[in-house]
């Protein structure tokens, strides 16, 4: 079992950055990482991760990633005083898997290669990245 730590990935520009999303929260079956980069909590970049048992035995494992970006505000009084940074839209990905209980090493192992290579698709990433569905 993996050791809940910091996880560093890069970005998507054109030379990548990394990225430390360090360990912040754990509840019973929610982890959270956060990039605090940003310097203020609105504009934490989160990955979050879910897990847990349905009644059915169904295990469903849930992966959150969002990257807010702060809005540009300028003072709205001649006092000078900046006011609070807020986050003027977010950019969100959600994978969920459920594997039923029966299903055994192997299918889960399938199952996350798909997704995985999945993402690096051409026509998946073009969807992703550049708004333009295959046709």
């Amino acid at each position: 079992m993996a050791t809940f730590a910091n996880i560093v990935i890069n970005d998507g520009q054109a030379a990548p950055v990394a990225h430390t999303f360090a360990v912040a929260l754990r509840r019973e079956n929610l982890l959270e990482w956060h990039d605090r980069s940003a310097g203020t909590i609105a504009g934490f970049k989160k990955i979050s991760l879910s897990t847990g048992l349905s009644s059915n035995g169904t295990y469903k494992c849930t992966i959150k990633v969002l990257d807010p970006k702060l809005a540009v505000t300028a003072p709205a009084s001649g006092s000078g005083i900046q006011p609070n940074p807020v986050a003027a839209y977010t950019c969100l990905a959600k994978l969920e898997f459920v594997e039923p209980n029966g299903s055994d090493l192997q299918a889960r192992k399938d199952l996350l290669a798909y997704v995985t290579n999945l993402l690096s698709n051409t026509q998946i990433v073009e969807a992703i990245r550049d708004m333009a569905p295959p046709v």
